[in-house]
């Protein structure tokens, strides 16, 4: 782990600091799911191709978690119990830890706003139910403003939450043209509509990456270690 001066940010801080001015360039610019041109957001640098963010996990204890299924959000509470755990039982500051959530198939409502699960029926085509209804969510039960005690996950399980405990969260070129599909099939739009939509109304710092086998792939050649989530 590089040493760092009292002043200097930390390369998870850095990262997560060029995501957000990233987004509030695009928010001063107007931009929304609906003005975005198609070709602007399918642009391919749109994905991630540079393993720049890569380059920042030198943590010493790094690991990706390969989540394909929401799970009505379990596998955000064992990325909590899995930071609480190297901080309670092994005294370990969450800058010595790196986490990436690889989301893909049936995970993609983690990284969805409210819009894209209000627009396209988000908790009724990937069978989210809401805690408290126990009928489809209708808003993204994964996020801070929706998480309850008694809801799907608590507060402290978000992904904004674990965001701000240094956790990346990627998502999966394939797995977004797959969802593409399966709105359009479901009666939700085109494929021209709502591809694009996708891509804007991704959550904020959540990074595209072509394909999740060779991102998981490129990361266990870094020297993280491989977690299935099942």
């Amino acid at each position: 782990m590089p040493n760092h001066t009292s002043g200097s940010p930390t390369p998870r801080r850095g990262f997560i600091a060029r995501v957000l001015a990233g987004s509030a360039a695009l928010v001063a610019a107007g931009s929304t799911a609906r003005a975005l041109n198609a070709a602007d957001v399918l642009d391919p640098r749109t994905v991630a191709t540079s393993s720049d963010w890569m380059d920042e996990l030198t943590a010493p204890h790094r690991t990706v978690f390969d989540t394909a299924a929401h799970k009505n959000g379990k596998p955000l509470a064992q990325a909590k119990n899995y930071l609480d755990a190297w901080r309670d039982a092994f005294k370990v500051p969450e800058k010595d830890i790196n986490l990436v959530i690889g989301v893909h198939g049936e995970g993609i409502p983690f990284v969805l706003n409210d819009a894209l699960w209000t627009r396209f029926k988000i908790g009724e085509q990937y069978e989210v139910t809401d805690g408290g209804t126990k009928s489809p969510a209708t808003l993204n039960s994964f996020t801070m403003s929706h998480a309850t005690s008694a809801g799907l996950v608590t507060p402290e399980q978000t992904v904004e939450a674990l965001q701000k405990r240094g956790v990346r969260f990627l998502i999966c070129n394939n797995t977004i043209a797959g969802a593409t599909r399966k709105l359009a099939a479901a009666g939700l739009g085109t494929a021209e509509e709502i591809k694009p939509a996708i891509i804007a109304g991704l959550l904020p710092g959540v990074i595209i990456v072509p394909a999740m086998v060779v991102a998981l792939t490129q990361l266990q050649e870094r020297g993280l270690k491989y977690t299935k989530i099942a």
